[in-house]
């Protein structure tokens, strides 16, 4: 395992080497990082973020209902609209709450 690793890096340094590329820059958890899933998106926010103080969060009962109920997620349209722009699967109900628990 410890060889291909060693292997790996070195092909990648080869090739950066020769085509003149570096490795990107790590990314940190701000508004405008882009988070791959919920999870990591929990990890900043742990409520999820919503548009705004109003935004209820749209839940569907296990009879077909659908109710909307109050919710915990901090309130920021900035963060939301950065967030879903880079991965719009973070609000799959479409209720203006991302990731919410």
């Amino acid at each position: 395992m410890k060889k291909m690793v060693k292997f790996s890096f070195a092909a990648m340094m080869l090739s950066a080497t020769f085509f003149g590329t570096t490795t990107a820059a790590p990314v940190t958890a701000d508004a405008k990082s882009t988070y791959n899933n919920c999870t990591a998106f929990n990890k900043a926010y742990p409520y999820g973020v919503r548009k705004s103080a109003s935004t209820k969060n749209k839940v569907k009962k296990r009879n077909g209902r659908v109710v909307y109920e109050a919710s915990r997620a901090k309130v920021s349209a900035s963060i939301y609209k950065a967030a879903t722009r880079q991965n719009s699967d973070l609000d799959r109900d479409r209720d203006g709450i991302a990731c919410e628990r």
